[in-house]
Order: C-alpha cells, then structure tokens, then sequence
C-alpha cells in the first residue's frame, strides 16, 4: 500500500478540493469545472509546498509509448516511475467512469476524481501510487501563453516476471477481478462493478496489468464509486 505520507498528501489535496472548491461526482466533464479545481489544487500546491517544475523529471527517460492519460517517466532501476497527467484536451486529468450505468462510456475526469481514484487503486490493488505534486506547463492546444495544472504522481517501478509474457491473458484478468468480488458487465469486457460497495473498475485490457513476481498488478485503471451524475447549474 502506498507510504502513508503520500496517502495523507493525496487526501488531504481532494478535500482542500471539496472544502474550497466544493467538488463532488467528478466526472462531469465540464471544462470550466476542471480549470476551476485545477486552480484551486495549484494554489494549493503552492501553500503546500508541492509545486513541481519541470527540473522534477530533468534527466529522467521518457516512455516513448504513447498512451492516452499520461507522460510516463523512468529513472534508475528499481526505483519509481513518475506519471504526469497530459495538459491535453479534454482529459487533462485522466478519464472517469460514465453514470447511470454507461459506466464504460469514459469522459474527461476533474482533479477531484482523479485523486479520488489513485487513493482506490491503492485501497483495491497493490499499486503502491503516490502523489508527488502539482506542476504548471503549456497545452497541448490553445494560446501557448496558457499554461495549465496538471498532477504528478509516482508509482514503485514493477519488475516482469516474464518478459516473453508480461502481461496476463484476459482469462488470467478475468479470474483475478473475478476473486476480487466484481462481476463484469453486460456492456463490455473490460468494465467491472462491485455491488456491496458501489466500486466500478473499466478498462481493464491486458496491456493495463503486469505479470510481476508477486502476481498479477494492475496500472492505470479507471477506478471509481457510483455517484449520480449532477447536472450543471443552468443560469
């Protein structure tokens, strides 16, 4: 599970978020909701003392897979790998879970469900995910000018058991989410939900789990409770 300092750094950026910005759901996908969080975890950052610049990932290698969330970095290894989310968008921070059952129809999360959903991941997986900070850089669209917030987070680097299979098959995943107490559902293969507590888990593709010597692990699911979706106040 992840170092409690970290856990404690995680939890207490989502309620400075509930308590100055009044997020709650989270995966809206309204633009003007994201910036908003998004301004109000920078200032934050900023009292807080975890403002990152780019000298953070200086001399680290960058993954050179493209993936649809994150910039990924490597250092020495064994030790961490570093997760920035895009300044791309819509999904600045990442994808959440759709409502009222469409759970698999993923729309651009706020930093709210985000962090909401690295706090899961360690709650269900042992993911071992931690946030470092915040940092401020330019878009991927728009006025060069404008920078934008977004969240860097670490993950302990996972060995492959295997390299000619370092990845388990979708029976081996099945299996797995299976003994965890999640049923998938009807929509899709890769979207899971656990009744007793309201725990929705999509996008579980094979490439998003490693066999590792300790077992199966996964990266970067979308992971999060069932919330009615709200709709946006309308003036």
């Amino acid at each position: 599970m992840a170092n409690k300092t970290h856990e404690s750094l995680a939890a207490e950026a989502t309620a400075y978020l509930e308590n100055s910005a009044g997020a709650v759901g989270g995966f809206n996908g309204i633009q003007q909701e994201i910036r908003r969080q998004a301004d109000c975890l920078l200032e934050w950052a900023r009292n807080r003392g975890v403002f990152l610049t780019d000298s953070y990932t200086a001399g680290l290698e960058k993954y050179d897979r493209n993936t649809t969330e994150h910039v990924v970095y490597f250092g020495e290894p064994g030790s961490r790998v570093i997760k920035c989310t895009k300044c791309t968008k819509p999904a600045r921070f990442g994808w959440g879970h759709g409502s009222n059952g469409k759970y698999g129809n993923h729309c651009p999360a706020t930093p709210w469900f985000y962090l909401q959903r690295l706090e899961l991941m360690n709650q269900e997986f042992p993911t071992d995910l931690r946030l470092e900070g915040i940092g401020l850089g330019k878009p991927d669209f728009g006025n060069d000018e404008d920078l934008s917030p977004y969240i860097v987070t670490s993950q302990l680097y996972i060995e492959i058991a295997d390299k000619k299979s370092p990845h388990p098959s979708e029976a081996e995943v099945e299996r797995f989410m299976v003994e965890l107490g999640f049923r998938m559902l009807e929509d899709c293969c890769y979207n899971w939900i656990r009744e007793s507590d309201g725990v929705v888990v999509t996008d579980t593709r094979v490439l998003n789990f490693i066999n590792s010597h300790a077992g199966i692990v996964p990266i970067d699911l979308v992971i999060g409770r069932i919330v009615p979706e709200i709709p946006p106040a309308t003036i």
